[in-house]
């Protein structure tokens, strides 16, 4: 499991506990505790790969994988295969490259 997930899940398991507990619960409005993890994690994780996890830039895995790509100028000539590469976590790397055919660089 993806470490920052892991985290999230458990701090939000706290922090509601607490909340439920201090009764706080009722004061609070739809997403706080959510903003309040979110807050929490990228104060120790300072990289949104591209995945949409959180982690540590040296833990990133660049890959790439061709993708049918379509702008104005293409749309002339019926669009194409293009390029398109990113950092993500190693979970989503391993994912991408079992079923997009992605390859590490």
């Amino acid at each position: 499991m993806i470490e920052s997930e892991a985290k999230k899940q458990r701090i939000t398991t706290d922090i509601s506990y607490w909340c439920d507990r201090v009764k706080a619960t009722p004061l609070l409005r739809a997403g706080d505790i959510e903003g309040l993890v979110q807050t929490i994690l990228e104060e120790f994780y300072h990289t949104t790969f591209c995945c949409g996890h959180l982690g540590h830039f040296e833990d990133g895995v660049h890959i790439a994988f061709k993708d049918f790509i379509v702008d104005r100028g293409d749309m002339e000539h019926g669009g194409g295969l293009g390029e398109v590469s990113g950092l993500c976590c190693r979970d989503c790397a391993n994912e991408y490259i079992k079923t997009l055919g992605a390859w590490e660089i």
